[in-house]
């Protein structure tokens, strides 16, 4: 019984280990900021874009993307359609990333549309880097 029980933890592993574990509120990345003391990427999408789409597919499933975003920020995903965020992270296009600290301060300028994963990251980084010199 144990084995069958190991074997099962390792796969779910293996199947979830190359994807970024999004919260679904803005609510919910402000407190949890709060409590791990990291900045945090608010990922503004809509169903049925097709940039979304690309980020997702292509860009989110990139290692070092996922990896850096898990490791240093609390991921949030909000749909365009049904989001509440304050009025200074509001967008009226897709995909549209908010770098942000836990009082809801941008840490950066508002990034819109799709990108590259190493652009991506550059950009992570430098959200990052900011966020450090503001907190740490």
């Amino acid at each position: 019984m144990k084995k069958y029980l190991w074997l099962l933890m390792l796969m779910t592993y293996v199947v979830f280990a190359g994807e970024i574990t999004w919260l679904k509120t803005y609510k919910q990345g402000i407190a949890t900021a709060q409590k791990e003391h990291k900045p945090i990427l608010l990922f503004i999408y809509k169903p049925g874009c097709g940039a979304c789409k690309l980020m997702e597919e292509e860009v989110f499933t990139d290692k070092q993307v996922y990896t850096y975003i898990n490791d240093a920020f609390i991921p949030v995903k909000v749909d365009i359609n049904t989001y509440k965020v304050p009025k200074n992270l509001e967008t009226y296009a897709t995909p549209t990333f908010q770098f942000i600290d836990a009082q809801g301060k941008k840490l950066r300028e508002t990034l819109v549309g799709g990108k590259t994963g190493k652009y991506f990251v550059d950009i992570l980084k430098e959200a990052v880097e900011h966020y450090r010199s503001e907190h740490i």
